[in-house]
């Protein structure tokens, strides 16, 4: 299991996960640094079965506090059930036009401006928005906890959501969609290129084996370098970087890394990728939300690997 609800769906209940929420002291420009982590490390909840009763009381007034998770009810047509969002929330443009209730960690949230909603459900991440929980059980309202790390899991979340908003079959429909769209990849099963994810700069940052990045990179065709680190977002050396010779070099359009920087780096002129210019820019909307975008990000990806 990969979430957490406390409500009145048919749906497992687990325990809260105690993992901390990321620090802000990452040696590297603070706002930036923070909200790709932020973005990538959303989610980080197992947990275990228990059954509650099911009813029909769908939410009426729900508060999303993260981009995917807005995303993701609009893209159920559960749209019109939204109160308010995050602050970082911008697609699609009907999710962007709602109220914002701040960003993402408790500096920036206000529970006062949460509950100014009047919210029946709100919509969280765990790892990030645990504080809110004792709140929340205090005042009756339901919520739910999720980490994303596979695209399986963001299968189920959807699923899970759908059942909780009353949108079952736009649900299935949706994976169904993304299932299609990914499937429909092509991939040339004699080259699979060797692909470095860069997170963050100082220090070097990437995707490990559990971050749904690595499925990504394996549904487009890619080798995730870092795919044996059983992590999810490892700090790693620049050496690691190149001795393990990448073909394909991703940096995230927030950071503010230009190509040219990176052809620039000390010792960096040898690694395939650059020899190559095979780096590329992208769009860490698209390609950092776990959600119904992700069949996108895979066929965007491919493109990249193969082009």
């Amino acid at each position: 299991m990969n979430r957490f609800y406390k409500g009145e769906e048919s749906l497992p209940l687990g325990r809260i996960s105690s993992r901390p929420t990321p620090s802000n002291g990452l040696h590297a420009p603070a706002r930036n640094a923070w909200l790709i982590l932020s973005l990538l490390l959303l989610f980080s909840f197992t947990g275990c079965n228990k059954k509650v009763s099911a009813n029909n009381n769908y939410p009426k007034s729900i508060v999303a506090l993260s981009p995917s998770a807005s995303e993701i009810l609009f893209a159920l047509g559960a749209g019109k059930q939204v109160s308010a969002v995050s602050e970082f929330t911008d697609y699609p443009q009907e999710a962007a036009a709602l109220p914002k209730v701040g960003g993402f960690d408790g500096k920036t949230l206000s529970l006062e401006k949460i509950l100014s909603f009047k919210p029946d459900f709100v919509y969280m991440t765990d790892g990030m928005h645990n504080f809110l929980v004792e709140d929340f059980e205090s005042y009756g309202i339901k919520y739910y906890l999720s980490k994303a790390n596979s695209i399986d899991s963001i299968y189920q979340e959807i699923s899970d959501i759908s059942k909780i908003t009353g949108h079952q079959k736009e649900g299935q429909e949706l994976i169904n969609k993304i299932q299609k769209e990914i499937n429909e990849v092509k991939i040339d099963t004699n080259y699979q290129p060797l692909v470095y994810w860069e997170v963050w700069y100082s220090p070097y940052m990437s995707a490990g084996s559990q971050s749904f990045i690595n499925d990504i990179i394996s549904k487009a065709g890619g080798k995730n370098i870092f795919s044996d680190l059983d992590q999810l977002y490892p700090i790693v050396s620049e050496e690691s970087i190149i001795v393990r010779q990448p073909q394909v070099i991703l940096i995230p359009q927030t950071s503010g890394i230009t190509i040219e920087s990176v052809k620039e780096r000390i010792g960096w002129k040898n690694i395939p990728a650059v020899e190559n210019s095979k780096i590329q820019i992208i769009d860490d909307n698209l390609f950092t939300r776990p959600g119904p975008r992700i069949g996108q990000s895979v066929i965007e990806l491919n493109k990249i690997l193969y082009e």
